[in-house]
């Protein structure tokens, strides 16, 4: 059956689409307001990737289990749209490249930007107005996230083989690892999902102190 490592590409094309996302992610993050262009805003930006980015590789044992996709959907929720997606392009590009890399590392990082900007748009869904996180929801999300995330990577199963027969039956073989997922979700939604969301109000926070005040289009980045 067909698996993502399995799938050809030329190495150029890989390492063009590679150097495309670096490129976008580094234009997100510095169209991200003045906060994530500060020294404090950097730092924070690159302690997220990095704490990302070793969650995800320490986890790679268990499949499909890792806090990365709870964890951008809070980010996007609260440092806004782009500053998650660039930190999702570069945490994906990052941890593949000790993981393996190749086509399917464009539409992880497609997936997990997606789960950002949701995150960022469903803002008002996950946290009430006085900033407090709304756990029943971010479970719900949670869980939506990873569906969707799960579709958008297994299209690349598409380029080995378009037969619409072909990928549903890689759709259905792939469900026990869909199923995984979300209860990884789920659990790291309960577990850390309140103490990280604590974690990012502070940093955010640190950030306005830092600017002196959030700049209008940060709020619905």
């Amino acid at each position: 059956m067909l698996g993502l490592h399995a799938l050809s590409a030329p190495s150029e094309i890989v390492l063009h689409s590679e150097i495309i996302l670096a490129g976008l992610a580094l234009i997100v993050l510095l169209n991200a307001g003045p906060e994530s262009r500060n020294m404090r805003g950097i730092a924070i930006t690159a302690a997220f990737i990095s704490v990302l980015f070793v969650s995800r590789v320490m986890l790679e044992p268990l499949p499909n289990i890792q806090p990365v996709t709870v964890a951008l959907l809070l980010i996007g929720a609260t440092l806004g749209a782009r500053r998650g997606i660039g930190i999702a392009i570069l945490v994906t590009l990052l941890s593949n490249a000790f993981l393996g890399t190749g086509i399917w590392t464009l539409f992880q990082a497609i997936g997990w930007s997606f789960v950002a900007w949701t995150g960022a748009m469903a803002s008002s869904h996950l946290t009430n107005n006085e900033g407090e996180l709304n756990m029943r929801n971010l479970v719900y999300f949670s869980i939506g996230a990873a569906i969707v995330f799960d579709l958008i990577v297994s299209m690349a199963a598409l380029l080995a083989d378009p037969s619409p027969s072909v990928f549903l039956t890689y759709l259905i073989v792939g469900i026990p690892y869909d199923l995984l997922h979300i209860a990884g979700n789920v659990a790291f939604a309960a577990w850390l999902g309140p103490v990280l969301h604590r974690v990012l109000l502070r940093s955010r926070d640190s950030e306005v102190t830092i600017s002196g005040s959030r700049s209008p289009e940060s709020s619905t980045q």
